[in-house]
């Protein structure tokens, strides 16, 4: 009796536990690490976006005003994929008070994406001054073709970060 009663305890710690969450929330990608399978991440897995055009128009015309807008991000990294699938967040501000959170997926290929939105504004009367936009990088998967490129054509790794 006093053995299925230690059983009992293991057996019903091992089920609680197999139910709890981990101790360090953690991404996907973080999982295999050097530590757990060997894997190391390289310098050319790294992607750095930035924003280089960016074009607001508002359309007062109807009955609420919307935002128009074009952004192009380019990698900055260059690396051998020029082509990839990207995830990123789009914040629209007017005043520092957030107005929308547009979550967006698109294809980066020669190392550029061009994305328009629309939005809807809360009031009339905004100027274009008056809206910012952050753009943070979420995730991306490298697509083919892949260009090998020897080791001195390789650019200087930066970290992702979110662009303004």
């Amino acid at each position: 009796m006093a053995n299925s009663k230690f059983i009992l305890a293991g057996v019903s710690y091992l089920l609680t536990t197999g139910c709890s969450e981990p101790s360090l929330p953690h991404f996907f990608s973080d999982i295999g690490t050097d530590r757990d399978n060997k894997i190391q991440y390289q310098d050319i897995h790294r992607l750095s976006l930035s924003l280089v055009t960016l074009k607001k128009t508002i359309d007062e015309t109807g009955f609420n005003p919307v935002l128009n807008c074009y952004l192009r991000l380019e990698n900055e990294n260059q690396g051998p994929w020029n082509q990839a699938w990207v995830a990123f967040n789009i914040n629209v501000f007017v005043s520092k008070h957030k107005v929308a959170s547009i979550k967006r997926a698109g294809i980066l290929q020669n190392h550029a994406m061009e994305v328009d939105i629309q939005q809807d504004l809360p009031r009339f009367g905004l100027k274009s001054k008056d809206i910012k936009i952050e753009i943070t990088p979420v995730a991306w998967m490298p697509s083919y073709p892949l260009q090998i490129q020897s080791s001195d054509q390789t650019a200087t790794p930066t970290n992702p970060i979110t662009v303004y």
